[in-house]
């Protein structure tokens, strides 16, 4: 009865807390500066602002996943998260059932419809887990905490304002990853701005449901970001720990095409892009370190995600997806 008590009382501690949180919120010098200066800068009605700040609820939680990110972890423990059998057999399953979407996002921004499949099958398993959190809760959190990243997210509210003034979203409706990311994409407020196209020819942009524009608008990510049109992403590199420490300490390998490291004995099995610039990358596998060759394409998908082990989740998955698909069809 006393644990019970104690329990109980500890959570009522709690429930107190983030309520006096939330509404001492919207007097924070911090959030009215914020408000002022949407009202200011972008012509946003005041009092509108302070009623939707005031329904704003902390979420103390996004804050804590924000510093436990799961790319810290090392590559085989993240790699066994996202190349799983679901997420290739489901991967492949999205990809015929979306081929013609596919197909014409691929023909048009030149980016493989592989990667545009596997990208939404890392971010969100095909649209399944797009976020339990108010995107306006999430980045409220954040903009206005004691996080180092606090003034990106800051900038990310003002986007969001701006996003769902430009979509007519409801902002206290809009759900969301812990960091504030919408829908399949998971895009960031300013990328939804900036990157989401209609690629369906809808009354608006929708990547939470539409498929057409969700597709469209990963593929046109890639694109403005640089991708590079049936350019390479990574290949492995059979070469020794002493061999990638001397390059990364005393080179720049990034600077190097397979031919200039194969004079420091760096090998790689395939040979179509010899004279291409590279960069080596070192992986923790389960029982010995992984080492792979990098291009160009492998760095735009870092701008999805600047995790290298987020990119080569991304390639692996796209991978294997091809090849099931390539096998029911053969089969």
């Amino acid at each position: 009865m006393l644990v019970r008590l104690i329990v109980f009382s500890f959570s009522l501690f709690i429930f107190t807390t983030h309520a006096l949180a939330d509404e001492l919120f919207i007097h924070s010098p911090e959030v009215q500066e914020f408000i002022n200066q949407m009202v200011k800068q972008h012509h946003f009605n005041h009092n509108q602002l302070m009623t939707l700040f005031s329904h704003v609820k902390i979420r103390p939680t996004a804050i804590q996943s924000v510093k436990m990110p799961l790319e810290k972890k090392p590559w085989h423990s993240y790699r066994k998260l996202f190349i799983t059998d679901w997420r290739i057999q489901h991967g492949a399953k999205f990809w015929k059932k979306h081929e013609m979407i596919l197909a014409k996002a691929e023909k048009e921004f030149g980016v493989p419809a592989s990667i545009i499949v596997a990208t939404i099958g890392v971010e969100t398993k095909y649209g399944q887990h797009t976020g339990d959190f108010r995107v306006i809760d999430a980045l409220s959190s954040l903009a206005f905490s004691q996080s180092p990243r606090a003034s990106y997210f800051k900038k990310e509210l003002e986007q969001f304002l701006l996003l769902s003034r430009e979509q007519h979203l409801a902002p206290l409706e809009v759900m969301g990853s812990y960091a504030g990311a919408i829908g399949q994409p998971q895009f960031m407020p300013s990328s939804y701005r900036y990157y989401a196209v209609n690629f369906s020819g809808n009354s608006r942009i929708d990547l939470s449901h539409n498929e057409a524009d969700i597709i469209g608008s990963i593929a046109n990510y890639y694109k403005q970001n640089g991708w590079k049109t049936h350019g390479p992403v990574t290949i492995p590199a059979s070469l020794q720990s002493s061999q990638f420490q001397f390059l990364s300490k005393e080179k720049q390998p990034w600077h190097f095409s397979q031919l200039d490291l194969a004079k420091h004995g760096i090998q790689s099995n395939a040979k179509t892009f010899l004279h291409q610039d590279t960069k080596l990358i070192e992986l923790q596998g389960y029982f010995t370190k992984q080492y792979w060759f990098t291009f160009h394409n492998f760095d735009v998908i870092k701008r999805y995600n600047s995790s290298e082990l987020y990119a080569m989740a991304v390639y692996q998955l796209s991978y294997y997806i091809t090849k099931l698909r390539e096998k029911e069809k053969n089969g």
